[in-house]
C-alpha cells in the first residue's frame, strides 16, 4: 500500500475513535456558569448552587469567581490553591445566614487578587494575611467591631474599604465599634471608606489623607471637631447623615442625641476645599452656619433633609451666598412640628444659586403658594426640576408657574389642590409607575433611615417626552380647561389618584394641546362620549388603568370609540378595569402599537356561541404588542385566533385558565416572536405545526400542568431561542422531544423521576450543548425516594447499564467497526480483484441457474438504455414484473444488468443473448436510438434473420422516435404488430401489457402482412432443409402444442433435444475450436450447471448458422447461411453464383432429399439493414440487384396484387407525418 492509502486509513480510524473526554467545566454536571469575555477575563459564576465546598474543575486561568448564596461553612487554605489568576472573588452569604470559618492564610497565595467581597458572613475580624495586591475589600454587614493596625497590615494598594452595617439596630452587637487611632493610615492609597451604621461615637483618628469619599452616616457621632477632617483636601464626598435623627415619626428604632442635634465646629470643614457633595440630613439641625461653607466653593450637592430648618429656609440663609456652583439642593421634610403656615416665602438668598438645577422642597407643610412664595427662583435660568410634593397645599395660582419658563418638571403630587370652580367636570390620572429623577444622587438607598429621599417622581418615558406636570394624589375630582392655564408647553401630565369621575367630552385638555403623555389611572373615568380626549391630537401614550368603576356598572354605555379620535396614539393601558361587557364590538386605531389589557374579563366576552366580540382587536392594524393576561380565559375560540392583529410580535396570555392552545393557529400570526402562556392549566403540548411562524424566538410555558410533550413538538419552531418549561408536571422527557434545540431551556421546578427511563434525556443534555440555567442544583429529582431533591444531571447512569451486556455490545460494535474499516479499505484499493474472487467463489459454490423457456434459455432479450436511470427503473420494476411474475405464463427475460456475465466483451454478450432468446425486444427512447450499441444490437438481430431465417425483432417505443425512418415505416408495413408503443393514457396500460405478451409469444412470421407473406413462404428456409420423418413431425406438433399453452416440461424436453441436434450439427466443423458458437455453447452449459453435450454430427441434417473462419491475415469472418451463399464461401455476400438465382434441382445429402430455395429478395435485406449500415462491414452490391433475373422467381397465386410503396407514396406519407 502506498503512503497515501495508509494516511487515508489513519484518518478513518481517527474519525471512528471516541472523542476525548470534555473538561469538567464544559460538562453539564458542572454547577457553575462559565463565561469568557476575552482571553484575559474568564468568569465562573457559582451563585446559589447549594455548594458545600469550592467546586472541583475550576480552571487555573479563572479571573473571577462568584460563590455567593451557597452552603460553604468552611473555607480552607487549599480551597483556592490552584486559582492563582483570580482577580475577583465574591463570597456573599457563603453559608446562608450562618457564620463562615475562614482559615488564616486562605487568600495569601492569590497574588493577583484585586477585589474580595465577604459581606453577610458574620465575620468577627478581617481575614488575616490578605494578599498585598488587594485593592477592594468588602466586609459589609458582618460582626466586625474592632480594628487595629494589624487588620490591614501590608494592604498598601487598597483603594476601597466597605465596612458598613457591622453593628447597628438591625445587626446589633451590644457595644460600640472600636477603631484604634491610626489603624486606617497604613492604606495610603485609600479612596473610598464606608463606616456607616457601625455604632461609632466619634470620627476615627488618622484617616488616610488620600480619601475621595467618606461615609460616616447612621452612627452615634454627636460632635465633629475642628481636627477630624484636617488635611483631607482631596475629599469630594462626605456623608454624615442620621447621627442625630428626628425621632418623632421615625419608622425604625431611633435614639435621639443627648444634645438634641449634631454639633459641628465652625471650622470643621475648613480643609475640605474640593468637597462637591455634603450630606447632613437627619441630624436635627436647627441652623446652618455660614462658616461651614466659606471654603466649600466647589460644592455641587447639599442634602439637609429631615432637620428643623424651616426658619432658615424662609428667613436669613446667608450660607447660600457661598455656594455659587451648587446644582442640587434637598431641603425636604424640614417642617415645624407645631405649625401649619398659610404661606411659605423662600429666602431671598436663593436668588444667588445661579447654577441650581434641582430643588426639593417636599414635606415643608404649608397651605398656599402665593405670588411671593417662589419669587427668588424666578431668575434661576438653570432651574429645571421643582419638587413641591407632600406639602398639603390647598391652593395654587397656576399663573405663578409661568414665571418659571425653564422648568422641565413640576412635581405637585400628594397635596390637597381643588379644581377650579367651573361647570365642566373632568378627571385626573395616576403616578403609580414612578422613576428615579435624573437629578437624584446615584446612590438612592431604599430604607428611610438613609435620610435621603428617593425621588422617583415620574416614569422615564414621561420625562423623556418633555416638560412634566405631576398633580397625582390631589383632590381634582373634575377639571376645566382653565385648570391648566399657566402650564406652558406641558407634554406629560399625571392626574392619577384624584377621584375623578366625570364624563370626558373633548374640552378638558384644550389648554394644553402639546400633551403627548397622559396618566389617568386610579380614577373613575367615564368614556361614554365618542369625543372623549379628541382635543389631544398629539397624544401618544394614554394610561386609563384601574378605572373599573363605570366598566363594572350594570346597564350603562361602555364605549371604546375614543381611540378613533387619537391619530398618533402608540401605547394604551387599559389594565385592571374588569371589563366584562362593551357597547362597542371593535376597537379602531391605525397607529396603536401596544395595548395593555390585563386584569379584564375577556373570558366572558369570548364565551361560547357568542361571536360578538371575537373581532374586538382586529381593527388595530398596526398593533405589535398585546397583553391579555389575567382575563379569566378558559378557551380561545377559533375565530379569535383568526382575527388577532397580523402584525403581533409579542402576545401575552399568562395567568388565565387555558387548558390547551391550538398551535396550528399560529399561521395567522406570521410575525410573532414572543408567546407567553405561563400560569395557565395547559396539560399536554402537541407538536407545533411546521407551518408555524419561523420568527418565534421566545416561548414561555412555565407554571402550567404539562405532563407530556409530543416527540418533536418543536419541529415548527426552528428559530426558537428560549423555551421555559419551569414548574410543570414533567416527570419524563425523551431526547426526541427537542428535534430543534433552543439555545436556552428552563426546566426547574418539575417532578422528574430519576430512573433509567431518563437515561436518553440525560445523555442528550450532556451532548446537545443546550444551555439549561441552574441545571445543577435547581433541576432536581422528585423520585424515587433515595434520589429526592438530588440534581437530575448527577443521576448515576451506570446503574442503568448491565456490565455483561455492555461488554457484549462493546465487543460486537468494536468488531463491526474493525471489519467495516477492513472491508472499505480493501474495496477501495482492490475492488476488481475482490469482486472477481467473490463471483468466482459464488459460481463454485452454487453455480448459475436461469429461468426456463419453451424454446431457448430466455423468452425475450430486452435491450435498453442502461445509462438512463428512468428507463432502467421502468424495465426492472415494471416490465420485468409484468412479464416474469404476473400473468398465466411467466416469460423469462434476459436483462443486461442482471443476466450478463461480468468480464465478457460486449459483442460476445450481445451475440449470446440474442442467440439464447426467442425474441429480441428493443426499448427505444430518443437518446438511445442515436447510440452505437443500439445499432450494433440491431445488426446482430438482423444477422440472425439471415442465419436462421427467424425474425426476432420487437420494437417497444417509450417515446415517438424514428418517425421519418424508412426502416420503421417498412417494418410497420411488413409486421405492424411487432412495433408496440407505450400508451398515452393510463387506462390503456392493461391492454398494452396483454398485447405485449401476445407479441412476444407469437412468431413474427405469423404476424406478417399477407401482402408480403409470399416472400417468406420458402425463400427464408435454410439451404439444407431436412425432410422430416413422421417421428420428428410428431415432435414438432408437440412443440407447437406447447406454444399454445401445453406442458412446460414437454416443451423444455423437446426444445432441449432440438437444441442438442443443432449443437451436434455444428460440432463437426473442425472440432470444438473451429467455431466460436460451439465454444459459447460449452460455456452456456457450464453456466447452467450441466455437463457439455456430445457434439457428434447429426447424420440426418446439420446446423445452418454462421461459422467463424480466418483469412490469411488472421482476420475473423462470419460465414452466412449456405442457402444464401455458394457452398464453402465465407465472408463477402457478393460472391454468389448465378447472381443470387436459386437452383431448380434437388440433391441428396445423407439420404435426405434437399431442394434449393428461391432467391432472397435483396431489396428486403437492404431495407432491413439500412438503420445499421453505419456499423456493417459487408454491404450488398446494388449492381446485383439491378441485374437480378426476375423471371426465375417462383410464380405465386395470390388474391391481391403485391404493391410495394412507390416513391411518390413515401414522399406523401413523409409530408403528412411532418
Amino acid at each position: 500500500m502506498t503512503p497515501t492509502c495508509w494516511m487515508r486509513l489513519l484518518l478513518l480510524c481517527m474519525c471512528c475513535w471516541p472523542a476525548a473526554t470534555k473538561p469538567v467545566w464544559m460538562q453539564p454536571k458542572f454547577p457553575c456558569d462559565v463565561t469568557a469575555k476575552n482571553i484575559s477575563q474568564v468568569i465562573f459564576d457559582c451563585t446559589g448552587r447549594k455548594l458545600t465546598d469550592v467546586p472541583q474543575g475550576i480552571t487555573s486561568n479563572a479571573t473571577e469567581l462568584y460563590l455567593s448564596n451557597n452552603n460553604i461553612g468552611s473555607i480552607g487554605r487549599d480551597s483556592f490553591s490552584n486559582l492563582l489568576n483570580l482577580t475577583l472573588l465574591k463570597l456573599t452569604f457563603a453559608y446562608g445566614k450562618k457564620s463562615v470559618n475562614i482559615e488564616h492564610g486562605t487568600f495569601r497565595n492569590l497574588t493577583k487578587l484585586q477585589t474580595l467581597i465577604l459581606s453577610f458572613n458574620r465575620l468577627t475580624a478581617i481575614p488575616a494575611k490578605l494578599p498585598s495586591s488587594l485593592e477592594v475589600l468588602d466586609v459589609y454587614n458582618n460582626k466586625i467591631t474592632f480594628l487595629d493596625r494589624s487588620s490591614f497590615n501590608g494592604l498598601k494598594n487598597m483603594t476601597k474599604l466597605l465596612l458598613s452595617k457591622n453593628c447597628y439596630y438591625w445587626n446589633p452587637c451590644g457595644k460600640y465599634m472600636n477603631i484604634t487611632d491610626g489603624s486606617l493610615a497604613v492604606m495610603t492609597q485609600l479612596r473610598l471608606l464606608d463606616l456607616a451604621f457601625n455604632n461609632l461615637t466619634k470620627v476615627p483618628k488618622g484617616l488616610p489623607l488620600s480619601l475621595y469619599r467618606l461615609m460616616l452616616g447612621a452612627n452615634q457621632i454627636e460632635y465633629i471637631s475642628e481636627k477630624d477632617f484636617r488635611g483631607m483636601n482631596q475629599l469630594k464626598v462626605l456623608k454624615m447623615k442620621g447621627n442625630c435623627p428626628r425621632c418623632q415619626n421615625a419608622p425604625y428604632p431611633c435614639v435621639p442625641c443627648k444634645n438634641g442635634a449634631l454639633a459641628i465646629h465652625k471650622h470643621a470643614f475648613k480643609d475640605l476645599t474640593d468637597l462637591e457633595t455634603l450630606h447632613l440630613g437627619g441630624n436635627s439641625l436647627t441652623y446652618m452656619k455660614t462658616e461651614w461653607f466659606v471654603t466649600l466653593t466647589k460644592l455641587k450637592e447639599l442634602f439637609v433633609a429631615f432637620n428643623f430648618l424651616l426658619a432658615t429656609i424662609s428667613g436669613e440663609a446667608t450660607f447660600l451666598s457661598h455656594l455659587p456652583k451648587l446644582e442640587k439642593m434637598d431641603l425636604s421634610f424640614n417642617f415645624d412640628l407645631t405649625s401649619y403656615p398659610s404661606k411659605l416665602n423662600l429666602s431671598k438668598n436663593f436668588a444667588s444659586l445661579e447654577a441650581l438645577k434641582t430643588l426639593h422642597l417636599e414635606g415643608l407643610v404649608f397651605q398656599e403658594i402665593g405670588p411671593d412664595s417662589l419669587r427668588p427662583l424666578y431668575e434661576l435660568k438653570n432651574l429645571s426640576t421643582l419638587n413641591l410634593g407632600t406639602n398639603f397645599v390647598l391652593h395654587l395660582d397656576s399663573a405663578i408657574l409661568s414665571n418659571l419658563p425653564h422648568l422641565r418638571m413640576i412635581y405637585l403630587a400628594e397635596n390637597r389642590l381643588h379644581p377650579n370652580s367651573v361647570k365642566t367636570l373632568v378627571y385626573s390620572s395616576d403616578g403609580y409607575n414612578k422613576r428615579q429623577d435624573f437629578t437624584v444622587s446615584t446612590l438612592a438607598l431604599p430604607h428611610p433611615q438613609e435620610f435621603e429621599i428617593n425621588h422617583s417622581l415620574v416614569k422615564q418615558e414621561c420625562y423623556n417626552s418633555g416638560p412634566v406636570l405631576s398633580l397625582a394624589s390631589n383632590n381634582l375630582f373634575f377639571i376645566s380647561p382653565q385648570q391648566f392655564i399657566g402650564y406652558i408647553n406641558i407634554t406629560c401630565l399625571n392626574l392619577s389618584r384624584n377621584g375623578f369621575s366625570a364624563a370626558l367630552n373633548g374640552t378638558e385638555f384644550s389648554s394644553i394641546p402639546t400633551l403627548t403623555y397622559l396618566d389617568l389611572s386610579f380614577n373613575k373615568v367615564d368614556l361614554v362620549n365618542d369625543n372623549a380626549l379628541s382635543e389631544l391630537k398629539n397624544l401618544q401614550v394614554l394610561d386609563i388603568s384601574h378605572n373599573s368603576h363605570y366598566f363594572q356598572a350594570f346597564g350603562i354605555t361602555h364605549n371604546l370609540h375614543f381611540t378613533k379620535k387619537l391619530p398618533v396614539l402608540r401605547v394604551l393601558n387599559m389594565s385592571h378595569n374588569y371589563i366584562s361587557t362593551l357597547t362597542t364590538k371593535h376597537m379602531y386605531s391605525k397607529s396603536l402599537t401596544e395595548l395593555q389589557f390585563r386584569r379584564n374579563n375577556l373570558g366572558t366576552l369570548w364565551k361560547k356561541r357568542d361571536n360578538s366580540y371575537h373581532e374586538i382587536f382586529n381593527k388595530l392594524t398596526n398593533l405589535t404588542i398585546l397583553d391579555i393576561s389575567e382575563n379569566n380565559i378558559k378557551e380561545l375560540p377559533n375565530r379569535v385566533y383568526h382575527f388577532l392583529p397580523r402584525n403581533l410580535t409579542i402576545l401575552r396570555i399568562s395567568n388565565n385558565f387555558l387548558k390547551y392552545f391550538k398551535w396550528s393557529k399560529l399561521i395567522y400570526l406570521p410575525k410573532l416572536q414572543t408567546l407567553d402562556l405561563s400560569h395557565n392549566s395547559i396539560s399536554d403540548v402537541i407538536g407545533i405545526d411546521t407551518k408555524a411562524p419561523n420568527n418565534l424566538t421566545n416561548l414561555d410555558l412555565s407554571n402550567n400542568d404539562i405532563f407530556h410533550l409530543d416527540d418533536g413538538f418543536l419541529r415548527g419552531a426552528k428559530s426558537l431561542r428560549t423555551l421555559s418549561l419551569s414548574y410543570n408536571k414533567l416527570n419524563l422527557i425523551n431526547q426526541s422531544t427537542f428535534l430543534y434545540r433552543p439555545e436556552i431551556l428552563l426546566l426547574d421546578g418539575n417532578p422528574f423521576q430519576c430512573t433509567c427511563d431518563m437515561l436518553d434525556f440525560i445523555l442528550w443534555i450532556e451532548n446537545s450543548g443546550v444551555h439549561i440555567p441552574r441545571l445543577n442544583p435547581d433541576v432536581t429529582c422528585e423520585g424515587p425516594q433515595k434520589e429526592k431533591d438530588h440534581p437530575l444531571i448527577l443521576f448515576d447512569i451506570n446503574q442503568c447499564v448491565n456490565d455483561s451486556l455492555a461488554f457484549l455490545l462493546y465487543t460486537v460494535t468494536f468488531s463491526f467497526i474493525i471489519v467495516f474499516m477492513v472491508v472499505v479499505t480493501v474495496a477501495h484499493l482492490f475492488y476488481w480483484d475482490a469482486s472477481y474472487v467473490l463471483h468466482y467463489l459464488k459460481a463454485k459454490m452454487i453455480g448459475y441457474q436461469s429461468l426456463k423457456s419453451r424454446c431457448g434459455i430466455y423468452e425475450v432479450f430486452v435491450i435498453y438504455d442502461t445509462k438512463d436511470p428512468q428507463v432502467s427503473e421502468w424495465v426492472m420494476k415494471d416490465l420485468r414484473v409484468k412479464l416474469e411474475e404476473e400473468g398465466e405464463i411467466h416469460l423469462p427475460l434476459c436483462l443486461e444488468q442482471r443476466d450478463w456475465i461480468p468480464g465478457v466483451p460486449l459483442m460476445d454478450n450481445l451475440i449470446q443473448s440474442i442467440r439464447d432468446s426467442r425474441k429480441t425486444m428493443f426499448v427505444l427512447t430518443e437518446g438511445y436510438v442515436k447510440t452505437g450499441i443500439f445499432r450494433l444490437a440491431m445488426y446482430l438481430a438482423h444477422q440472425r434473420l439471415l442465419d436462421e431465417n427467424i425474425d426476432v425483432i420487437v420494437l417497444l417505443m417509450l417515446e415517438p422516435v424514428l418517425q421519418h425512418s424508412y426502416f420503421l415505416r417498412l417494418r410497420k408495413r411488413l409486421c405492424r404488430k411487432s412495433v408496440v408503443e407505450w400508451p398515452k393514457t393510463a387506462a390503456a396500460e392493461p391492454w398494452f401489457w396483454q398485447n405485449l405478451r401476445n407479441v412476444i409469444q407469437v412468431d413474427n412470421q405469423v404476424m406478417y402482412n399477407k401482402t408480403y407473406s409470399m416472400y417468406f413462404n420458402s425463400s427464408w428456409l435454410p439451404l439444407t432443409t431436412k425432410v422430416p420423418n413422421p417421428t420428428e413431425r410428431q415432435e414438432e406438433e408437440e412443440i407447437e402444442k406447447g406454444s399454445r399453452g401445453g406442458s412446460t416440461e414437454g416443451n423444455d424436453r423437446l426444445c432441449q433435444e432440438e437444441r442438442g441436434r443443432q449443437d451436434s450439427a455444428g460440432s463437426g466443423r473442425d472440432g470444438e475450436e473451429s467455431t466460436g458458437f460451439a465454444k459459447s455453447d460449452r460455456v452456456n452449459t457450464r453456466r447452467l450447471g450441466k455437463k457439455p453435450q456430445d457434439n457428434t454430427a447429426d447424420p440426418t441434417g446439420y446446423r445452418n448458422e454462421p461459422q467463424e473462419t480466418h483469412n490469411t491475415q488472421g482476420q475473423r469472418k462470419l460465414c452466412l447461411p449456405r442457402g444464401d451463399l455458394d457452398q464453402g464461401t465465407c465472408g463477402d455476400p457478393r460472391k454468389r453464383s448465378g447472381g443470387g438465382a436459386a437452383r431448380e434441382d434437388a440433391v441428396e445429402v445423407g439420404g435426405a432429399k434437399i431442394r434449393t430455395p428461391k432467391p432472397v429478395p435483396f431489396f428486403h435485406i437492404a431495407a432491413l439493414l439500412q438503420p445499421v449500415s453505419a456499423i456493417m462491414s459487408d454491404k450488398p452490391d446494388i449492381t446485383e440487384v439491378t441485374t437480378f433475373d426476375k423471371s426465375k422467381l417462383k410464380k405465386t397465386e395470390t388474391a391481391e396484387k403485391n404493391q410495394l410503396p412507390t416513391k411518390e407514396i413515401i414522399e406523401q406519407e413523409k409530408a403528412e407525418s411532418s
